[in-house]
C-alpha cells in the first residue's frame, strides 16, 4: 500500500510535534526556515564527505551511503514541517511551477 503525500506529511507532522516536546523546543516561523538551513548543511557535509572532498569526522561517523540518505530524509522531513507551517499546498505549486512546462 503506497502513502499519500497528505498522509506521510501528516505523519511527519506528528514526528515534529513530539521532536518539539520531547526536546523543549519553541518553535517559531523562523525556527523552522533555520532549521530546514541547519539539515542543508548537515545533507551538504555527508555529500561531501562520502565524495571524499571533505576531512573524516573524528568519531568516525558519516562518509556512508546511509549516512547521506538519513541526512536527506532529515532535510525533507523539516522541508515538510516548513511548508505546513506556513500553509503552503506545494503540490498546488509543483503543478503551476514545474509541471506546466509539460503541457506545452
Amino acid at each position: 500500500m503506497s502513502t499519500t503525500f497528505k498522509e506521510l506529511s501528516d505523519r511527519i507532522g506528528q514526528v515534529g510535534e513530539l521532536y518539539a516536546r520531547v526536546h523543549d523546543i519553541p518553535r517559531s516561523a523562523d525556527w523552522y526556515l533555520l532549521k530546514l538551513t541547519e539539515e542543508l548543511g548537515e545533507l551538504t557535509a555527508e555529500h561531501l564527505l562520502l565524495g571524499g572532498r571533505a576531512r573524516p569526522n573524528p568519531d568516525g561517523s558519516g562518509g556512508t551511503r546511509e549516512a547521506l540518505e538519513n541526512e536527506a530524509a532529515d532535510l525533507f522531513g523539516q522541508f515538510i514541517l516548513y511548508l505546513r507551517e506556513n500553509d503552503i499546498d506545494i503540490e498546488a505549486a509543483i503543478e503551476r511551477k514545474w509541471l506546466r512546462h509539460l503541457d506545452k
